[in-house]
């Protein structure tokens, strides 16, 4: 399994709840030896949402490294990116250096 850091947004702390409820959150980052990968954290209801209304207005839906589960918690972004981990993280895009 590939050693990972990771990392929740500051704001996140205090308002779990109230992302749990949203279904979303962004800015959540996990970092190894040789990448750092941006993620955004969807449950799959207001991942549904999210694509079609993205469809209904531009006619397409495109997003790297959107990560799915059953409910955005810290115990299941933090399951989901180990379960990665032990695969490489494949089917994430590494951050582009700057």
């Amino acid at each position: 399994m590939i050693q990972y850091s990771l990392r929740f947004p500051e704001y996140l702390d205090g308002y779990e709840v109230e992302t749990e409820a949203k279904g979303y959150l962004v800015d959540v980052k996990v970092s190894t030896e040789k990448a750092t990968f941006d993620l955004t954290i969807y449950d799959p209801v207001r991942l549904a949402q999210e694509i079609s209304d993205e469809v209904s207005v531009g006619g397409y839906f495109a997003m790297a490294n959107v990560l799915v589960v059953p409910a955005v918690t810290r115990a299941e972004v933090s399951r989901a990116v180990e379960d990665l981990a032990r695969v490489g993280f494949c089917g994430l895009n590494p951050q582009l250096a700057k």
